[in-house]
């Protein structure tokens, strides 16, 4: 027993004597890592201080190379300009331009002496003319003067009485014509109390946006009642004074005949369905079908003077078609060209178009279809263009790319962006007044083509797709909706809805004015 107890307390204390030999390594362990930690802080500091010396070395060196750089630039110029100077005097040199300069004035002195010439020689022209009328005026009162006076009062009289009799005529066509629009206003109001009598056409209807116009010619007030898709919006500044009047219908061949003489032809753009072409007649602000024309996919529409025809774009399949005023005939002059608009100069027998295929670009042909080319390639203006305008005086064209307003030539040379704005699609021109009209997003602006100074004429209570001007009278189409809009722009008016085309299926539509 004693030995296992000796074995026990000998264990004991060589546990006890491990365990202070473990305390004190664990110690010497902690201790070398605290003086290693230090060493690493007082490393970290040393290294900072050595890369700001280096970064102070660097900025030292730069100044220091950029002063010699300066020096030896300066040393440089100071000897060209020596060598310079000592090739040619500065006093030759000032002498040389002003001759040039001189030689520029002369020039320029003879090319107004030679103009000076011209409206001389014009002047002596125009003198000449006067003259010789002159002495035409005094033959014509000899002969007045002399024996065959009764002969010439004979023939005089003769020829008043024929043109009494051919106003007589026409006097009594007018007076037929207006019997028989007499009839057709006591039907049409007929058709109104019938149709305001239905209560199921009233319960069917939709909420209408009612408006007036006063019509120039007569200086009454007619309004008009919107029944599909009314505009809701708070800047709308829509006048709201009602008084219905019936849908669209085919008037008889009198009355399209004598309204023949003034109307804006108007065709569902893009439409997916047949529609006939539309008509306002200007005179009266009525609209009627134009019964000549049953068509799809319209993508433009304008009309030649001269030859009394229309040209019409269309898609599916994408071709340009010309037709009389008076058939539904038409003639192919294009195929492949999808157009957004068009406009002829009749003077010089072209036709210009904005194209969407084959590409963006301005294009023109002939009237007969012949001669296509493409003038202007609008990639670059970062578009195509919906509606143009031309300047027959300058041949410029004008377009709007959405966001800005742009000019090109006939021939495609000095393209220009004029106005920036956003959402521009319409765009006229006044050639008289010398005027451009476009939209700036709800804006009606004009803009002086000789200054390309613009100012707005007024705010629209929409966005504007298609815009014509006939006379001081500007009508638009919505881009959003079938309705025609209108607004004097001599007087600043506000705009309000002349009338709604109803169509399905339709956002807009296409202007034509037949003056």
């Amino acid at each position: 027993m004693s030995l296992y107890t000796d074995l026990s307390w000998l264990l004991t204390c060589t546990s006890l004597i491990c365990l202070c030999n473990c305390q004190d390594s664990l110690v010497s362990v902690i201790h070398k890592m605290d003086q290693f930690e230090e060493d690493l802080l007082d490393n970290k500091a040393d290294v900072l201080r050595i890369e700001k010396r280096v970064l102070n070395i660097i900025d030292v060196a730069k100044t220091e190379l950029r002063a010699q750089v300066k020096e030896n630039i300066r040393e440089q110029v100071r000897d060209a300009i020596a060598e310079i100077l000592q090739e040619e005097p500065l006093q030759d040199m000032v002498k040389s331009g002003i001759v040039s300069e001189l030689r520029h004035l002369k020039q320029v002195y003879r090319q107004v002496e030679r103009q000076i010439h011209h409206v001389s020689r014009s002047l002596n022209d125009l003198r000449n003319k006067t003259d010789v009328f002159h002495e035409s005026v005094l033959k014509r009162v000899d002969i007045w003067n002399g024996e065959d006076t009764g002969d010439v009062c004979v023939n005089d009289k003769l020829k008043l009485e024929l043109e009494l009799q051919k106003s007589n005529v026409y006097i009594a066509d007018l007076k037929a014509d207006n019997e028989r629009l007499a009839k057709l206003n006591e039907m049409c109001q007929s058709q109104i109390s019938q149709l305001n009598s239905t209560p199921s056409v009233l319960s069917s209807s939709q909420a209408s946006q009612h408006v007036s116009f006063t019509s120039r010619s007569t200086g009454s007030t007619t309004s008009v009642t919107r029944t599909k898709r009314p505009v809701t919006t708070t800047k709308s500044p829509v006048l709201t004074t009602s008084l219905t009047t019936p849908m669209p219908s085919v008037l008889p061949a009198t009355a399209l005949r004598s309204q023949d003489g003034r109307r804006i032809l108007i065709s569902p753009l893009g439409s997916s369905f047949n529609y006939k072409f539309r008509q306002l007649n200007i005179d009266s602000n009525s609209l009627s079908v134009y019964p000549y024309h049953y068509m799809r996919m319209v993508t433009s529409v304008t009309y030649i003077t001269k030859a009394q025809k229309l040209l019409i774009g269309l898609y599916n399949p994408t071709k340009i078609v010309s037709s009389t005023l008076d058939t539904s005939n038409v003639t192919v002059l294009m195929e492949g060209v999808y157009t957004t608009g068009m406009t002829v100069d009749e003077g010089r027998d072209i036709i210009f178009m904005s194209t969407y295929r084959p590409r963006y670009s301005i294009s023109r042909m002939s009237t007969q279809g012949k001669n296509y080319s493409t003038i202007a390639n609008l990639l670059k203006f970062g578009g195509f263009s919906r509606q143009i305008a031309l300047d027959t005086r300058t041949k410029r064209i004008y377009g709007c790319l959405r966001t800005k307003l742009f000019t090109v030539t006939y021939d495609g040379q000095g393209p220009a962006t004029l106005v920036r704005g956003k959402r521009m699609h319409a765009v006229t021109l006044d050639q008289t007044a010398g005027v451009l009209y476009y939209n700036n997003d709800l804006k009606l602006m004009k803009m002086t083509v000789s200054s390309n100074v613009s100012s707005e004429v007024t705010t629209l209570y929409t966005r504007p797709w298609d815009m014509v001007l006939y006379r001081d009278t500007m009508y638009f189409s919505d881009s959003r909706f079938p309705l025609i809009g209108v607004v004097k722009v001599t007087h600043n008016s506000r705009a309000c809805t002349l009338q709604s085309i109803n169509v399905k299926a339709v956002d807009t539509l296409c202007l034509c004015v037949i003056p």
